[in-house]
């Protein structure tokens, strides 16, 4: 007897995944409009958990960022858009030509955000570019006290603000920062106050805490004041 194989002649079926290259990330198509914009639900969903995963990115002397994405999650938006601006608000961002790398990875992680990717896509120059693994170590202990004590204050609150349509606002603000970062780069402090709006907008999509978009938008608001008062 013959078994159920496929017969002959017939040519076998291949999944599109099996056709896709391994590194060329799908896209599935819009995220739902009523989802969380960027959020993930397999991806770290507390600073805390995004800094132990970041802390296993990678195993050689310098960490590229390919490897980071690969660690957190292609998928997980949110907190690849709130790596690199913990990144820029630690130490490391005083490293020559990190806030300009860190700066386009917001930038282009927002603009996916804004247009509903559901798969992060970075050119191959950007997943190439490296960080020694004992600024990221540094960085990780540097963030590691403030981690614990954002993780016991954040919570579920004023979700609606971190779904669509509200979310494309802080979104928008994100894309914005990481475009201008890298032309303030050898300001003092700039890059840091810039990522520090970007950060409360990340972890508020990572979190589902409304009142941090609130919090964000405020530090955005007081530094626009501020440069408009030092520049008249």
């Amino acid at each position: 007897m013959r078994g159920a194989g496929p017969q002959d002649g017939d040519e076998p079926k291949r999944t599109d995944d099996a056709a896709a290259p391994a590194d060329a990330p799908r896209d599935d198509g819009p995220a739902d409009a009523g989802s969380p914009a960027g959020h993930d639900d397999h991806g770290p969903n507390s600073l805390t958990a995004l800094l132990e995963r970041l802390e296993r990115a990678g195993r050689g002397p310098r960490v590229a960022v390919a490897e980071i994405v690969d660690t957190i999650g292609a998928r997980a938006f949110s907190p690849l858009l709130l790596v690199p601006a913990l990144i820029l608000i630690s130490p490391a961002s005083g490293v020559p030509g990190l806030s300009s790398i860190g700066g386009m990875l917001i930038a282009l992680v927002a603009v996916q955000i804004v247009i509903g990717r559901r798969t992060l896509w970075l050119p191959g120059m950007l997943r190439r570019r490296t960080v020694g693994r004992d600024q990221l170590d540094r960085a990780n202990r540097f963030l590691r006290r403030p981690a614990a004590f954002v993780d016991r204050w954040t919570r579920r609150r004023l979700a609606f603000l971190t779904e669509k349509p509200f979310s494309i606002v802080p979104a928008l603000l994100c894309l914005a920062g990481g475009l201008v970062i890298p032309f303030f780069e050898l300001v003092p402090m700039s890059s840091s106050i810039i990522a520090t709006a970007v950060a409360f907008f990340a972890l508020a999509l990572v979190t589902r805490d409304g009142l941090l978009v609130l919090i964000g938008l405020a530090v955005v608001s007081g530094a626009a004041t501020l440069g408009w008062l030092l520049a008249t």
